[in-house]
C-alpha cells in the first residue's frame, strides 16, 4: 500500500471517530444494560482542560493518633478491682492544646445556638465520676463498618473524659472489628433489618444494633422446637491493634430473649468457669451482666439448647466515663429504624441510658437520585427519623453527619456525583429544623471534587471506589469531627469558668 493510501485511510478513520465522538452523548451509550460505550469528543482531545485538584495539604498535615500496641496483659492488670473505692481526680481540660477551629469543619446549630449541647457537655465533664458509663451511639452506613471512624472518636473521648471498652457489638457481623477479636462458631446466623427479610422471620425485633444472631433457625410458634440440643460459642479477646482504651473493659452485658425452650448460658474467663445457668423460656428482652476485677484475657460465652434466643448484642465497657457504640448497616440510608420493633428498641435504649446519638447517612441515596426534588424529599424523610428518635429517647441530643464527597467518572476524570450537595443541604436544613446539630463532612474534607485528592494522597485517604475512606482517611475524618466537638466543648467550659 502506498503512503498516500495509508494517510488517506488514517484521515478517514480519524474523521469517523471524531464524528462518532461528537454524536455520542457525553455520559456514553449503554448497550443492553451490560456496558457503556464512551468516546472523548474532538474538543476534549485537541483542547483538554487541565484538571484542577482540590488542595488538601492542610488535611494531610493534621496529626492523628496511632492505635496502641501496649501489652494486653499489662492493660488488663492496670484496671482496679470492681469493689475498690475509686478516687475521682479533678477534671482537667487544657484548651491551649486544641487545633484552631476552621469554619468549614465547625458544627452547625439551630439558629446558631451552641448552648444546645451544653447539657451534654456538662455530662461529659462529670463522666468520670458517674455511676454508669455515658453512652454515645454512632449509627451509620458502610463508612463505619469494622468500627472505622467511631473507634478513633471513641478513643479521643475516652482519653479526655474517661471510660473504656468498645461498647455494644454483635455476635455475627459482616466484617471483623478494629476494636475486638471476635471468634464465633459456624452455626451462628445473622438477621438484619437491611435487605430482604428472611421468610422464616415472623417478627421485626432487630434491637439497637439493627440485627440479631441465632444458632438455630427461627421456627413458628405453633411448632415445638427440635428435640436435638445445639451448642454455639462466641469468644472475645482484646485486640492488640486496637486503641488502648478499647482493650480495657470490666463489665460485660448480654442482651437476648424470645427463646421457646430452656437455654444454658456458660461464661468462661480463659479456662475458668465464671457462671453457668439455665434460663427459662422467655418472650421478652433479658439482660445478663457480669463484672470483672480486671480485663478478661479471653471470654467465651457458650449457649446450649434446642431453641436459640435472639441475641441482640454484647456490651464490653468500663464502670464510668464514655462508652461509644459503633453501629454500621451496609446500604443504610436511615430508613431501617421504622422497620424495627419500636417496643424492643425503646427497652434497649432505656437500659443503655443513651446520652447522645450520632447519625451518619446520606451516601447510599445519592447514586439513585434523579432530581433535586428527590434529594429534598429524602431530607424531609430524614428529619422525620430524628423526630422519631427524640420521641423515643426524650431529651437526647442528636448530631447528624452528612455525606462525604463521592466521585463518578466523567470522561477521563472523576468529579463529584450529581446531587451530593443537594442531599447535604436537605439533610442540614431538616436536621436544624428538628433542633439537632449538623456536621458537614463534605465541606470538612474539602468540598466539590475533594474525594479525588483523598484517593490520590500518599498514603491514600480513600479507596479507588471514590466513595469509602481508607483506614488512614477514617482517622482523619475522626480527628476533624472530634476537633469540631471538642472546640465547642471548650467554649462551654470557658463560659462556665467566667
Amino acid at each position: 500500500m502506498r503512503p498516500v493510501h495509508v494517510l488517506a485511510f488514517l484521515l478517514v478513520t480519524m474523521a469517523g471517530l471524531a464524528l462518532l465522538g461528537t454524536a455520542l452523548p457525553k455520559e456514553g451509550l449503554t448497550i443492553g444494560g451490560a456496558f457503556t460505550v464512551r468516546m472523548p469528543s474532538p474538543k476534549d482531545l485537541l483542547f483538554p482542560v487541565e484538571e484542577q485538584k482540590v488542595d488538601i495539604s492542610d488535611i494531610l498535615a493534621v496529626v492523628t493518633d496511632s492505635a496502641a500496641t501496649a501489652d494486653t496483659k499489662a492493660l488488663a492488670d492496670s484496671l482496679p478491682a470492681v469493689d475498690t473505692t475509686i478516687v475521682v481526680e479533678p477534671f482537667v481540660f487544657d484548651s491551649t492544646k486544641l487545633r484552631p477551629l476552621e469554619d468549614r469543619i465547625a458544627l452547625h446549630y439551630p439558629n446558631g445556638n451552641k448552648e444546645i449541647l451544653w447539657p451534654l457537655f456538662a455530662k461529659l465533664e462529670a463522666a468520670r465520676s458517674g455511676k454508669q458509663p455515658l453512652r454515645i451511639m454512632h449509627y451509620g452506613d458502610s463508612q463505619l463498618e469494622g468500627d472505622r471512624i467511631t473507634a478513633y472518636v471513641r478513643n479521643k473521648l475516652q482519653a479526655q473524659f474517661g471510660g473504656s471498652g468498645p461498647g455494644l457489638i454483635a455476635v455475627a457481623d459482616i466484617v471483623p472489628s478494629f476494636s475486638i477479636d471476635r471468634v464465633i462458631s459456624p452455626n451462628w446466623m445473622r438477621y438484619s433489618v437491611m435487605g430482604r427479610k428472611d421468610p422464616t422471620q415472623h417478627h421485626d425485633r432487630f434491637g439497637a444494633l439493627s440485627s440479631f444472631s441465632r444458632f438455630t433457625p427461627i421456627g413458628p410458634d405453633s411448632i415445638a422446637p427440635d428435640s436435638a440440643e445445639h451448642e454455639a460459642t462466641v469468644t472475645l479477646r482484646p485486640l492488640r491493634r486496637a486503641y488502648g482504651k478499647a482493650q480495657q473493659y470490666n463489665e460485660v452485658k448480654l442482651y437476648y430473649g424470645w427463646h421457646r425452650a430452656p437455654v444454658t448460658i456458660e461464661l468462661r474467663n480463659g479456662t475458668e468457669l465464671v457462671s453457668s445457668e439455665v434460663i427459662a423460656p422467655a418472650d421478652r428482652l433479658l439482660i445478663r451482666e457480669w463484672k470483672f476485677a480486671t480485663t478478661p484475657a479471653e471470654l467465651t460465652l457458650t449457649f446450649k439448647g434446642t431453641d436459640s434466643p435472639d441475641v441482640y448484642g454484647i456490651s464490653l465497657e468500663g464502670r464510668t466515663g464514655i462508652c461509644m457504640d459503633n453501629i454500621a448497616a451496609r446500604g443504610a440510608a436511615g430508613y431501617e429504624f421504622r422497620k424495627a420493633d419500636q417496643a424492643l428498641l425503646n427497652a434497649m435504649y432505656n437500659d443503655l441510658h443513651v446520652e447522645l446519638l450520632i447519625l451518619q447517612y446520606g451516601g447510599n441515596v445519592i447514586p439513585n437520585l434523579k432530581s433535586a426534588e428527590e434529594a429534598a424529599q429524602y431530607g424531609r424523610f430524614f428529619g422525620g427519623q430524628i423526630a422519631r428518635f427524640k420521641k423515643m429517647i426524650p431529651g437526647v441530643p442528636v448530631i447528624v453527619i452528612g455525606p462525604s464527597d463521592m466521585s463518578i467518572k466523567d470522561g477521563e476524570t472523576y468529579v463529584t456525583r450529581p446531587f451530593v450537595e443537594e442531599v447535604r443541604d436537605a439533610m442540614k436544613a431538616n436536621t436544624l429544623a428538628q433542633g439537632a446539630v449538623f456536621w458537614d463532612m463534605y465541606e470538612a474534607m474539602g468540598g466539590r471534587n475533594s474525594m479525588v485528592s483523598w484517593v490520590e494522597a500518599d498514603p491514600p485517604l480513600a479507596a479507588t471506589d471514590y466513595t469509602h475512606f481508607s483506614p488512614q482517611g477514617a482517622k482523619k475524618v475522626g480527628e476533624l469531627f472530634f476537633t469540631a466537638l471538642i472546640n465547642d466543648f471548650a467554649g462551654y467550659y470557658g463560659a462556665k469558668q467566667n
